[in-house]
C-alpha cells in the first residue's frame, strides 16, 4: 500500500474528508493537520468534491519529528 500525506484546504473539508476516509478506507493523523492515506483513497476524497493538498517534505518532516521526539520530563 503506497501512501502519500496530505492537508485538507479548509477545516470544513477537513472534517468530511476525515469522517470519508476513516468510514470507507484508512487514515492516519498527525499534528497540524496532517493526514497520512492511501493513494487509492484519493478518489473517493475527489469523487466527494473534497479539497486537500499534498503536504510538503517540511510539514511531514515536522509532523512525524513531533511524534518520535517527545518532550523530556524534567523532575
Amino acid at each position: 500500500m503506497r501512501t502519500m500525506y496530505i492537508k485538507f484546504s479548509t477545516p470544513d473539508d477537513d472534517a468530511r474528508g476525515y469522517y470519508e476516509l476513516a468510514l470507507h478506507s484508512r487514515v492516519s493523523s498527525f499534528k497540524n493537520g496532517i493526514h497520512a492515506v492511501p493513494i487509492e483513497s484519493l478518489q473517493l476524497l475527489e469523487g466527494q468534491h473534497i479539497s486537500y493538498r499534498r503536504a510538503t517534505d517540511e510539514e511531514v518532516a515536522e509532523a512525524n519529528g513531533q511524534i518520535r521526539t517527545p518532550v523530556a520530563l524534567v523532575l
